[in-house]
């Protein structure tokens, strides 16, 4: 009998200590990891979408032609920029009161959605809503460049933008050739854009393919 009582006394001594030696932590639930967070995927320009900032964007298979670039002559005035995978030349011009104005020259294949949605598109981009394709004729007009009829858009915003003491201006002379479309277009503050038209024709003007 009193075996039994020290048996039972020894294996009470050995549960309290194990008990008292058990680490604070796996006492505790531990809560369950919440599933990794499913990153959405990067979102992919159009193909063909010519934009007013292209320098960062990431451009899916096919939708730049492979056209080589034609010759030009930059006018003086113009600050050339860096060339992208979306430009294919990049220039600024300056103007009095800090005004400014973006040249850009891309190229893509086909007709890009057509010159209806092309210009509702750019509208888009000043702050006006669309045109119907009867009254694009009041904003567009043609152009002879080198035997090869282009045709120059060229409109204004409403509005002076956030930040900006102008309106801003666009002005797109678009040549089709050899299959594909390259625009040649300018925004920037319409004043500056406006002394800047027929430079910026002179420079289409100097395209040879």
């Amino acid at each position: 009998m009193i075996s039994r009582l020290v048996n039972c006394s020894w294996v009470a001594a050995v549960v309290v200590a194990v008990g008292c030696n058990r680490s604070p932590s796996s006492s505790q639930s531990v809560s369950p990891r919440p599933p990794p967070t499913q990153e959405s995927p990067a979102p992919t320009f159009p193909p063909g979408h010519p934009n007013i900032d292209m320098s960062a964007q990431v451009l899916p298979p096919g939708a730049a032609a492979e056209a080589a670039n034609p010759q030009w002559t930059v006018p003086k005035d113009w600050q050339e920029g860096k060339a992208s995978s979306m430009r294919r030349a990049s220039f600024t011009a300056k103007g009095a009161d800090g005004q400014s104005a973006d040249i850009a020259v891309t190229v893509f294949p086909g007709d890009v959605g057509g010159l209806v949605a092309n210009i509702n598109r750019w509208r888009g981009q000043l702050g006006l809503g669309p045109m119907a394709p009867d009254e694009i004729s009041s904003i567009t007009s043609n152009l002879d460049i080198n035997g090869t009829q282009a045709t120059v858009v060229d409109f204004q915003g409403l509005a002076s933008p956030a930040g900006a003491a102008h309106p801003q201006r666009m002005i797109v002379v678009i040549i089709p050739h050899a299959g594909n479309s390259w625009f040649f277009k300018m925004t920037g503050d319409a004043p500056l854009v406006g002394t800047q038209r027929e430079t910026l024709l002179q420079f289409v003007n100097s395209v040879k393919f």
